[in-house]
């Protein structure tokens, strides 16, 4: 029998997380610190160089610049189809700007309020170190901003292009690992960062389908973007026989895959 996060309780399921993550803090943190403490001086060059990837804001100004541009030019060029395509462009840059910069969001307040001292504390401090409302960078270690903004970025994307899926938490998964590596941060910090991130995107999808942006939902519960010219464009699968499944983000109901649902 295969146990899913749905057939817990809320009681059961904070439970079980807490106790991972205190887990986390006492085997895994302390380990993978010491393992970044004797990288390799050029491994970890280079990994500085990969984390940078993992700000946000390469992600925020550009969709934010062509939100705007796409609504103005709907209300320059007259005709529906014209305002149809501006439209459609907005709604799914809105998306992606949506999605990055509330998780974000999320992110950098949950950091500053819990303030959790980062890894160049420990010696002194140890792994379990809080100092609640510091907004201090010293004491903003959980959860990682760069782990939370690249995986929402991911997930976003993966969602709109389902092909590239796995390129893309690939890509993720090693932007979150630098901050680790490089001590920047705990390894509880980029899991819980990556996680963050993942969640977020799921949520803003279910409240864009809500009101028929970008997003509708399918008879079985599944999601699909609006329009089969979009759907080409952006490399999904054609429809099978069976719809479009009814993905969850811990557990399929149907025990079918979202096959158009771009998780």
């Amino acid at each position: 029998m295969i146990l899913r996060l749905k057939n817990f309780t809320i009681v059961e399921q904070v439970v079980l997380a807490l106790s991972l993550v205190l887990l986390g803090f006492l085997l895994f943190d302390p380990f993978m610190l010491e393992r970044a403490r004797v990288l390799d001086p050029e491994a970890r060059t280079a990994f500085k160089a990969v984390t940078n990837i993992g700000r946000s804001n390469w992600m925020l100004i550009p969709t934010g610049a062509a939100i705007a541009l796409a609504l103005v030019l709907r209300r320059r060029h007259v005709g529906f189809r014209n305002a149809a395509g501006y439209g459609l462009i907005a709604s799914t840059i809105g998306f992606v700007f949506v999605s990055v910069g509330g998780a974000g969001l999320v992110a950098t307040l949950t950091k500053n309020i819990l303030g959790r001292a980062r890894p160049k504390l420990f010696d002194t401090m140890g792994p379990f170190e809080f100092k609640l409302f510091a907004f201090s960078p010293d004491y903003a270690s959980l959860p990682s901003g760069h782990a939370t903004n690249i995986f929402a970025f991911a997930t976003v994307i993966a969602m709109l292009w389902p092909r590239g899926k796995v390129l893309l938490y690939t890509v993720a998964f090693w932007i979150a690992a630098s901050r680790v590596l490089i001590g920047e941060h705990y390894f509880t910090d980029a899991v819980l960062g990556a996680i963050l991130g993942t969640v977020v995107p799921y949520f803003v999808r279910d409240r864009f389908a809500a009101r028929r942006w970008l997003f509708e939902r399918t008879p079985d519960g599944g999601y699909k973007i609006r329009g089969a010219r979009t759907q080409r464009w952006l490399g999904w699968p054609k429809p099978a026989a069976s719809s479009f499944g009814n993905t969850q983000l811990f557990g399929t109901s149907s025990g079918k895959s979202e096959a158009m649902g771009g998780d």
